[in-house]
Order: structure tokens, then C-alpha cells, then sequence
């Protein structure tokens, strides 16, 4: 194991304030002070600072990827992500209640048609029928079987001069 941690490594921090942080591990100069001392190691832990993941997580174990690499579900929040969802399938189900909807509108509107065209030969049938029976040959002839006679004029002529 080294002793000496590189310049990369000494960068690095794990999210907190820099001031001071950045060098958790200091060389200790008595045998005092020690904590947990590696082998052979001069370094030892100051104060109450724990170490971050990234001072435990040796720099060949990298497991985290550069954010620029990260694909575009791991770039978004699950909450966002969930948002989203929920929103489309909002968005869908309004979508097939507006087709299902529109379909039984189709379906009463082509039951009324027919109803309506229905009602509309009907009528002409009963007004056929009424005009049958109120025409004047009808009427003419039900009088005759009523005994009444037919004449030609109602009262003395009339003359206009002009």
C-alpha cells in the first residue's frame, strides 16, 4: 500500500467545504496521535472527520462514471422520470375516453338520423292519407251518401260593371 496519496486523489473531496477538508489524512509527526495506523504508514486521522466513499474507494474500483457519460435515464430524477410517466399515461387515458366518447356520439347521432328519417316518412304517409281523405272528390261523395244534392249555385249571380 502507499503511502503517499496522489494529486488526483488529494483533489478530491466528498461533497463537503474544501476549506481544510481536502487533506482529511495528515502526517502525524508523533505516535500519539495515531488512530488506525497502516503498515509502515506515518499517516494517521485528525480530529473527527470520517472519510468520505470516494477516500475508501481505491482508484482502480471506480464504479462512477464520468456525469457526461451517463446515459439519459440515469441523467434524470426518478421523480421527474415518475412525473413524466404519469403524465403520458394521464395524457393516454384521456386519449381513449375522448375515442370511446366519440364513438357512442357517432352511434346516437346515426340512431337519431334513422329515427328522424323514420319520423319523417311517417308523416309524409299520414299526411298522404289525411290528404286522401280530405280531398273533394271524398268530400263530395260522403255528402251524396248523406243525401245532400249537389248544386251548381249558392245565391243570384253576381255582376260587376265596370
Amino acid at each position: 500500500m502507499s503511502t503517499r496519496r496522489s494529486t488526483s486523489q488529494r483533489g478530491r473531496t466528498s461533497g463537503r467545504a474544501q476549506s481544510g477538508s481536502t487533506n482529511r489524512l495528515r502526517r502525524d509527526t508523533g505516535s500519539s496521535g495515531r488512530r488506525s495506523p497502516e503498515r509502515g504508514s506515518n499517516w494517521s486521522r485528525h480530529g473527527t472527520a470520517l472519510p468520505g466513499w470516494t477516500d475508501l474507494e481505491p482508484p482502480t474500483n471506480r464504479r462512477r462514471s464520468d456525469p457526461s457519460d451517463d446515459t439519459f435515464l440515469e441523467r434524470i430524477s426518478t421523480v421527474r422520470f415518475a412525473a413524466v410517466v404519469l403524465l403520458l399515461a394521464g395524457a393516454f387515458t384521456l386519449y381513449v375516453g375522448h375515442v370511446h366518447a366519440t364513438k357512442n356520439l357517432l352511434g346516437e347521432v346515426q340512431t337519431l338520423r334513422s329515427e328522424n328519417q323514420r319520423l319523417h316518412l311517417k308523416r309524409n304517409r299520414l299526411q298522404g292519407e289525411f290528404a286522401r281523405k280530405t280531398s273533394p272528390s271524398v268530400i263530395y261523395e260522403r255528402a251524396r251518401e248523406l243525401g245532400l244534392q249537389e248544386s251548381v249555385t249558392y245565391g243570384p249571380p253576381i255582376t260587376i260593371e265596370e
